[in-house]
């Protein structure tokens, strides 16, 4: 992958760019966040991918298109791409 050196470093704590972002969900990773003090998880099973906060799943599942649960899944009512976009979620663990 083109992008492979540019993404080497994993940026716990810190903000994350969108290619960024998605370059992991494409490895099939979870991924960990914190936005407005709460922390939420991306975890990946063979239903698919889901966004969750705590116990509760926030939004449906998704299957491969990494896009999708980025471009879909609202959290207070903007989609998790603008948080991300906007530098407003932290990243905590990259799994």
């Amino acid at each position: 992958m083109d992008n492979q050196r540019k993404f080497d470093d994993v940026p716990m704590g810190e903000g994350i760019s969108y290619e960024h972002f998605l370059f992991y969900l494409e490895q099939g990773r979870e991924i960990e966040f914190v936005y407005k003090g709460k922390e939420y998880f991306i975890s990946r099973s063979l239903e698919g991918r889901s966004v969750w906060d705590g116990q509760t799943k926030v939004g449906e599942c998704f299957g491969e298109f990494h896009q999708d649960i980025v471009n879909t899944t609202k959290i207070d009512g903007v989609t998790l791409a603008d948080l991300i976009k906007q530098n407003k979620i932290k990243i905590t663990t990259v799994f």
